[in-house]
């Protein structure tokens, strides 16, 4: 079932990015879909989020959104790995600060 999503995420990603013309704004529209499947199916949500980044690797949001997610499914290791990989693109944006606040948090509660 994860091999057969898998594949079809991405032969949605490879015909969309000639439609699209504009891989940040696929990047953020698959983020964005990332983060309300999370509500639901968080490991739908992380495949679209790692599309996501593949879409756009110089998206500090896709990274952040990406990073939000994995914190959600309480994979911490991931979830800072995406955070400084965002922080390195563009620190001074606002999903990478709040990214930062959730794991001080996640820290804290440990």
């Amino acid at each position: 079932m994860i091999a057969f999503r898998n594949i079809t995420f991405l032969i949605i990603l490879i015909f969309s990015i000639p439609t699209f013309g504009d891989t940040e704004n696929l990047s953020n529209n698959l983020s964005i879909k990332a983060l309300k499947q999370s509500e639901t199916d968080l490991e739908l949500a992380i495949l679209l989020s790692q599309q996501s980044v593949v879409a756009d690797p110089k998206n500090a949001k896709a990274w952040a959104i990406a990073g939000k997610i994995y914190l959600l499914n309480k994979d911490f290791p991931s979830a800072e790995r995406f955070y400084e990989k965002a922080k390195s693109i563009d620190s001074s944006l606002e999903d990478v600060k709040e990214l930062e606040s959730l794991i001080n948090s996640e820290k804290k509660e440990e």
